[in-house]
């Protein structure tokens, strides 16, 4: 009975070991988790990943996104990858992640996260990407990668033939 009662502790302990070590809530891994949902049109989780002022972009790209099939979606976010190259923080609640990513996809090359708590007290980072920052961002203004608007006409075009 003993033996039932350890085994039944130890089971336990590791599956909860590897699950709180499953997705760790570091301002990288949600910087890359945000960057490859939006990179896969999937707005949903890069919504649960960002601020209310982030959502309005996400908002904007969902509706601009609605009507490319789910074929062309997943053949666009084929080969995507995501490398962090710094994380500084710009105070005790925020950090600003520049990241590189292959194919280019995004008219910039960092923003900031937010440090939040949930409802349970945990510390959860947050992107947070206003349209002001985007407007304000002098050195990535001529920057825009043109790939995502050209799969849209393309489908506008498909759509029309």
């Amino acid at each position: 009975m003993k033996r039932m009662l350890f085994l039944l502790v130890l089971i336990a302990i590791t599956g909860s070991t590897f699950t709180s070590c499953k997705y760790s809530h570091t301002p990288e891994s949600v910087a890359k988790k945000f960057l490859i949902s939006f990179n896969q049109m999937d707005f949903v989780t890069a919504k649960s990943l960002s601020t209310p002022s982030t959502w309005e972009i996400l908002n904007i790209m969902a509706e601009a996104t609605r009507d490319i099939p789910q074929e062309r979606k997943e053949n666009f976010a084929g080969q995507f990858s995501v490398d962090i190259l710094s994380v500084k923080k710009e105070s005790d609640s925020t950090v600003v992640v520049t990241f590189r990513t292959k194919p280019k996809r995004l008219p910039f090359n960092q923003f900031r996260l937010l440090k939040t708590l949930n409802k349970d007290g945990n510390t959860r980072w947050k992107v947070d990407i206003s349209t002001l920052d985007l407007l304000n961002s002098e050195e990535n203004q001529d920057q825009a990668p043109d790939d995502l608007l050209n799969m849209e006409n393309d489908t506008v075009q498909n759509r029309d033939e």
